[in-house]
């Protein structure tokens, strides 16, 4: 039996034990845990219970309560035996004397005492043991790793769950998250007014899941927000791994406090162990092991065995949460504990080793990003947002370097995943302007940079701004730069507004620049702003089929986003010729091919549908997005293979919509969003029809008696049907017709009448006093996405 060496035992006599001070809070969240140590520890066939898990999980606390509760049902007494850094023979025959003391007088009905016995993994006491069963004492013991043939009943204990999203629509849910129900007791115990609101949630919810769940991590970083705020208590996770590096003096490369040499660092003997140990403060957010291999410069053949030692000392933990590698993803990853502290290397090799992280991810994203435009989306879109805080500190080291390039290439590859998921924030801020460089490569630079903080302007509804840093590129600078794609539609959004049909042309442009340099994924996506804006100015056949034209060369290439998108597009199209079950048909078509990329790309497509650029009123886009959060938040749990997975992405959108709308507008959007279907979201892009200039009082007026006589019986019977907002499906099945035949007469009664489409027919008829006949509503309300996801990528409705 493998057990701690014990040193001296702290209780002379038997006593209860002591139950830790230092965190008010700490059983918060343990309640089953509890329940069934109970369970344990009053059958009287177990023998003993071992606590294991990593350092900081709250072992001993969630020990000492067990007992406790235990001592308070049955009346048994408790002893603890605390843990010295050496074995001491002396130790085990005290607590082999203080066993018999126990046991030489109890009642056979008494309830057994409990013996608990911190870090049986260190030293050897099988003595101890054997006289535990001979006197039937449970044993309550903690380890890091079960020891061999210990004969106790092995009990993991895992961190605490942790927030997988965040939103402000419900606060409440994010309250009875375990580890923030901690956070929030530990830090109200210094700051009792503190309360969880809009503007901190995300930041107390990625605290949570940046420390693990793991309660002593969980409540000193609550003290420092308690003390300085949420907001500053992630910034200092966020800035590095670790928060608080302590250099030692000994030439000791790591300072565990609390361990020994036996459970701390390697020898100095083991550089591979050491070297990799000292390269993880360079991550933000944990790491894979390929990213470390790299960037820490270790040969393949010493690399797994390193590994392996700082994984079995603890000195690294790993989850099964997944990080991005240079050919796809691993559902594996690396962080440091959250209690362990680790040596700064010195200046040169530090700065040589943030380098070298900042240039594996910027790879890391030039081959997520390929995977996203050749069709193989879901690998790209989970290393961009698995490793969104390494790529965040990747680009400050570019810049804080000099390296304006490697940084703009960097931000040009996050602009596809950028694009995929949103589009409301760029990561334009806080790139500096260029000093003007007249060489081929810093022209270029300078373009690029003032189309990111264009692009920045416009989202944020600014397009003066926008359109005073594209002034100062010329076209010949543009076409040598090979940007003049770019360029065209950034033009393009910012006139949409004063001057639409100008703006619609240019974005058409675009799109052919686009697909002409070989760049089609983006050309489809400029396609489908340039179908919103042509559908903004009336022309709905020509958008529709534009949204048709994307989705099939979309569907051609697998390239799963840009389909989903058009499909909500055509969903928006069908939604403005009274179509509701097309639209209903349009809306889970996409989101049904969406879900298989993840609810991150669901997210994405309706924000980027409902906050277009290509609408140009900025208080519009922000209302459309803000629903669609709130719509998406009722969805969240319809994702059961992401699950487990913490996946911030709604927060990040919320945060730059509130801002643009105020708190009060903003929450009122996301709970109008939440009681909404997708159809209905969609449909509130459709354009308000513009009153007519008069409404006949009496009897229709000659002009209008022309136009509508000439309508045969079929023909006024299927207006009628149209203006019931049937499709042309359900228009042939009621009148027992064939599909293509109530297609030639809606072709027919649109050139009699002069209309383009089919909202001007029910325009007509309603005017003409010819009302439809009341008819059940064709689409019930329903919560999206109502089924699985299609393995074969989305498919055309007909309609």
């Amino acid at each position: 039996m493998t057990i701690p060496a014990h040193s001296p035992v702290k209780n002379a006599r038997p006593t209860a034990p002591r139950r830790p001070t230092e965190f008010p809070a700490d059983m918060v969240g343990r309640d089953s845990e509890l329940a069934a140590l109970s369970a344990l520890l009053t059958d009287p066939s177990t023998p003993g219970v071992l606590l294991t898990g990593v350092p900081g999980v709250g072992k001993t606390r969630l020990a000492a309560e067990a007992a406790a509760a235990y001592s308070a049902s049955t009346g048994a007494t408790t002893v603890r035996v605390e843990a010295a850094a050496e074995q001491s023979g002396d130790s085990t025959d005290s607590a082999l004397e203080l066993l018999a003391a126990l046991t030489a007088d109890r009642d056979a009905e008494e309830a057994r005492p409990v013996l608990l016995v911190d870090d049986l993994d260190r030293s050897d006491h099988p003595r101890l043991l054997r006289a535990c069963a001979v006197a039937s004492v449970v044993v309550l013991g903690t380890a890091r790793q079960p020891p061999a043939a210990h004969g106790l009943v092995p009990f993991p204990v895992d961190p605490l769950p942790v927030p997988l999203d965040c939103s402000a629509l419900d606060l409440g849910a994010l309250a009875r998250v375990p580890s923030v129900r901690l956070y929030l007791a530990c830090l109200r115990t210094i700051n009792p007014a503190f309360s969880l609101q809009p503007h901190n949630q995300q930041a107390i919810a990625r605290s949570c899941v940046e420390v693990g769940g793991h309660p002593g991590a969980l409540c000193r970083t609550a003290r420092v927000a308690a003390l300085e705020g949420p907001e500053a208590a992630w910034a200092s996770l966020g800035g590095r791994t670790v928060p608080h590096p302590i250099h030692t003096g000994d030439g000791d490369p790591v300072a565990v406090s609390g361990g020994d040499r036996r459970g701390g660092p390697p020898g100095d003997a083991d550089g591979a162990p050491i070297r990799l140990l000292t390269h993880c403060q360079v991550f933000s957010g944990g790491f894979g092991p390929e990213a470390l291999r790299h960037i820490a410069a270790v040969a393949p053949e010493e690399f797994s065995s390193a590994l392996e030692t700082l994984l079995r000392g603890h000195l690294l933990t790993a989850s099964t949460l997944p990080s991005g590698r240079l050919d796809g993803t691993a559902r594996f990853r690396l962080r440091l504990p959250p209690d362990r502290s680790v040596r700064r290397l010195p200046p040169p090799e530090d700065t040589a080793a943030r380098l070298a992280h900042a240039r594996y991810y910027g790879d890391l994203v030039r081959a997520a990003a390929e995977r996203i435009v050749s069709g193989r989306q879901r690998s790209g879109l989970i290393a961009f947002w698995s490793e969104e805080r390494n790529l965040r500190t990747a680009l400050e080291t570019l810049l804080r370097h000099g390296r304006t390039g490697e940084a703009l290439d960097l931000v040009d590859g996050i602009r596809v995943h950028w694009r995929a998921t949103g589009g409301w924030s760029t990561w334009a801020e806080g790139l500096p302007l260029l000093d003007p460089s007249w060489t081929q490569a810093g022209r270029r630079d300078r373009i690029r940079t003032d189309l990111l903080l264009a692009e920045a302007g416009i989202l944020a509804g600014q397009p003066e701004a926008a359109t005073d840093l594209l002034d100062r590129i010329t076209a010949d600078a543009a076409q040598a730069a090979g940007l003049s794609a770019r360029v065209t539609r950034l033009r393009a959004l910012c006139v949409l507004a004063a001057d639409p049909g100008r703006g619609t042309a240019l974005l058409v442009g675009a799109a052919e620049r686009h697909r002409s340099d070989g760049d089609r994924h983006e050309a489809r996506y400029v396609s489908l702003e340039a179908a919103l804006a042509g559908f903004r100015l009336g022309d709905t056949v020509a958008a529709a089929t534009t949204a048709l034209e994307v989705l099939a060369a979309a569907q051609q290439e697998r390239d799963t986003l840009v389909a989903g998108a058009a499909l909500l597009h055509l969903a928006v199209f069908a939604a403005a010729e009274g179509r509701a079950q097309a639209t209903a048909h349009y809306c889970e078509r996409g989101v049904s091919a969406l879900r298989a990329l993840g609810p991150t790309a669901v997210l994405g497509a309706i924000a980027t549908t409902l906050g277009s650029p290509a609408l140009p009123d900025i208080v519009d886009r922000a209302t459309g997005t803000a629903r669609g959060l709130g719509a998406f938040h009722t969805w969240r749990g319809a994702f059961p293979e992401d699950a487990g997975t913490p996946d911030f992405a709604m927060a990040r959108l919320e945060e730059p919509v509130r801002e643009l709308l105020g708190e009060a507008a903003f929450t009122r959007a996301l709970v109008e969003g939440s009681r909404a279907s997708l159809p209905e979201l969609l449909a509130s892009l459709v354009p308000a029809p513009a009153p007519p200039a008069a409404t006949p009082a009496g009897p229709l007026s000659p002009d209008t008696r022309t136009r509508i006589g000439p309508l045969t019986p079929r023909q006024t019977e299927v207006s009628r049907l149209v203006t019931a907002g049937l499709s042309n499906r359900q228009i042939a099945h009621r009148l027992a017709i064939s599909e293509w035949t109530v297609v030639n007469h809606i072709r027919d009664t649109m050139k009699k009448l002069g209309c383009s489409s089919r909202v001007e027919i029910a325009g007509w008829m309603h005017h003409s006093g010819l009302r439809p006949s009341p008819e059940p509503p064709l689409f019930r309300r329903t919560a999206l996405p109502p089924s699985a996801p299609s393995l074969s990528g989305p498919t055309l409705i007909p309609s």
